[in-house]
């Protein structure tokens, strides 16, 4: 269940009771003052499955760009109401095909910390693209799965995909420098250990980093598919982390051979590496925006909307006008 709480004018109230008796849920009004103006608070209780719905109806009704006015829809614990259990039923009963979807604000509350860079991330990217180079050299598959374990470069992309869906310029231009700052990380982390390493030892070229080399169309299809993974791992319950590793797979072992390449001087490894590793991200990316614009993930206003559907447009045009160059690039002989 959740609690639906709406503050509006009182010219406003007949529509705000009529979208509460619409899909009959209890409620009750309340006279409150907000800077010598007289307003309305409506409280209600809502099943899970029609909460999205009632929310963005509500939001149609009230300018939520005025200070005074707002919709709030949080979970509760309990509640002991017979009517709403034996309504539930009757909803079930009934099979109403009402999609139980995320609001915009929960999806919000999982990508903020994501948005801004921080240290701990580079700290845990720095970590994942050793673990990843001493893998790659040794040849050893398992020590490159566990740096996808501990990569956090699910977060920076799921936020610029979802903050250009809704429109956030701010957040997406953040969540674009953080997650371009990572993948650096990655490549010049690449670079340094196999500057060092190289002066020691020969470093051998194994299956391992031959295998980050290989471009092919089919790694861009992959890529698109593992963003469908991430955005349907959001918008459900599935735990992120399952997704997460997967994404780190596309990203972290090829930007690492990325940084190989430049240590050994190797433009071929480098360019290869640094292709694929592109041509990844433009998939993930593009596959993320795809289930969020199906899901329908976009602001509720209509002047947001509107803002929204531009750098959707903007981003989709940029990313297919790079998914055409890098065609050129994967069927190069």
């Amino acid at each position: 269940m959740r609690k639906i709480e709406v503050i509006c004018y009182e010219q406003q109230s007949k529509s705000i009771e009529y979208s509460f008796k619409k899909y009959k849920i209890p409620f009750h009004s309340e006279l409150t003052m907000a800077d010598d103006q007289k307003l309305l608070r409506y409280t209600g209780i809502c099943p899970d499955s029609l909460a999205n719905a009632l929310s963005n109806e509500l939001n149609k009704i009230i300018d939520t760009r005025t200070k005074e006015l707002y919709v709030t829809s949080f979970a509760i614990e309990a509640t002991l109401s017979d009517y709403l259990s034996n309504y539930v039923k009757e909803l079930e009963s009934k099979q109403v095909k009402v999609k139980k979807k995320k609001l915009i604000e929960e999806y919000d509350s999982i990508i903020s910390p994501n948005v801004n860079f921080n240290k701990n991330l580079l700290f845990m990217i720095v970590i994942a693209a050793g673990v990843a180079a001493v893998g790659l050299f040794a040849n050893n598959a398992s020590l490159v799965i566990g740096a996808m374990l501990i990569s956090p470069l699910l977060g920076p992309i799921s936020a610029f995909s979802f903050n250009t869906a809704v429109g956030k310029t701010e957040k997406m231009y953040k969540s674009l420098i953080s997650g371009s700052i990572l993948l650096v990380s990655v490549i010049l982390t690449g670079a340094l250990l196999t500057f060092i390493g190289a002066q020691f030892m020969e470093l051998p070229l194994t299956n391992e980093i031959l295998s980050r080399t290989e471009i092919s169309p089919v790694f861009l299809g992959v890529a698109i598919a593992l963003g469908f993974a991430g955005g349907i791992a959001m918008s459900t319950n599935i735990p992120g982390i399952l997704v997460g590793v997967a994404i780190a797979a596309a990203l972290v072992p090829p930007a690492t051979v990325a940084g190989i390449g430049i240590a050994l001087w190797d433009f071929e490894i480098f360019s290869s590496a640094l292709t694929l590793t592109a041509a990844n991200i433009i998939g993930l990316v593009l596959g993320m925006m795809i289930v969020f614009f199906i899901g329908g993930v976009s602001p509720r206003k209509f002047y947001e909307k509107e803002k929204a559907q531009r750098h959707m447009i903007i981003t989709i045009s940029v990313f297919i006008g790079l998914s055409i160059l890098l065609g050129f690039l994967l069927f190069k002989p």
